[in-house]
């Protein structure tokens, strides 16, 4: 059956001496996989949109319910990169976000209209001017627990200082585990709840309070998504901003 659909890159897989497995986020089908061949020849240089992290697409595959890796069979680029791929901070955070997503919703079948145009709509944003691009990580990443399923119980008192990663809750005293945020680090959640995306040069952080922040959010990934693991590209991240 052939579907028409717009898609989000993720990530790939070498195959054979020139052909891949992308990893793409759909619209209509979810988190699908798809064999592009001739992807890393020099005539197919149209295809290299395959390797770049968060690249948004409009597809029309061939699907079958039966087969785990499924063929293009005509694509063209939805939105064209103007600063993703050159600018270092925005193609790291491409890298890092792609990463996140890869394995987030590799968890469940994810065919949520409202969560793929969320994620549409923040790329695009990641692609423009957006003033205080250095915490678009942090707001994707408090945002999308809202569809994953996790998304922290925002309570109305500011006194409590304290938020448990276990339970997503607030709490006045520190938990008798290790897993919760500071009062720093919670400070900044409660001010993520608060913004916009168009308002992220508003959070005037400490790049060590920004790390810390994300290791922390991570972290309630992990506790929250089970396979979540560790974020390879986090560690790019830390070195850019250093």
């Amino acid at each position: 059956m052939i579907e028409s659909t717009r898609g989000i890159v993720l990530n790939y897989t070498r195959y054979a001496e020139s052909s891949i497995i992308s990893h793409i986020y759909t619209q209509k089908l979810g988190l699908q996989s798809y064999m592009i061949n001739q992807v890393r020849s020099r005539k197919k240089k149209d295809k290299h949109v395959f390797l770049q992290a968060l690249s948004l697409l409009d597809l029309e595959v061939y699907h079958s319910e039966k087969k785990t890796i499924h063929r293009i069979k005509d694509f063209k680029v939805n939105t064209p990169f103007t600063q993703i791929p050159f600018e270092p901070v925005r193609r790291s955070l491409a890298f890092f976000l792609a990463e996140v997503l890869n394995k987030a919703l590799k968890q469940e079948d994810k065919r949520d209209a409202n969560l793929f145009t969320f994620l549409h709509q923040s790329i695009s944003m990641l692609d423009s001017h957006l003033p205080g691009v250095q915490n678009f990580h942090l707001f994707l990443l408090f945002r999308l627990t809202r569809p994953l399923g996790f998304f922290p119980s925002m309570d109305s008192n500011e006194a409590l200082p304290y938020f448990n990663l276990k339970t997503g809750t607030f709490q006045q005293s520190e938990p008798a585990h290790p897993h919760y945020m500071n009062h720093s680090e919670t400070s900044i959640l409660r001010q993520l709840s608060e913004i916009r995306i168009e308002e992220l040069d508003s959070l005037q952080i400490s790049q060590d309070d920004r790390t810390k922040f994300i290791e922390k959010m991570l972290e309630y990934y992990q506790l929250h998504l089970s396979g979540f693991s560790n974020i390879k590209s986090l560690k790019v991240l830390k070195e850019l901003y250093r």
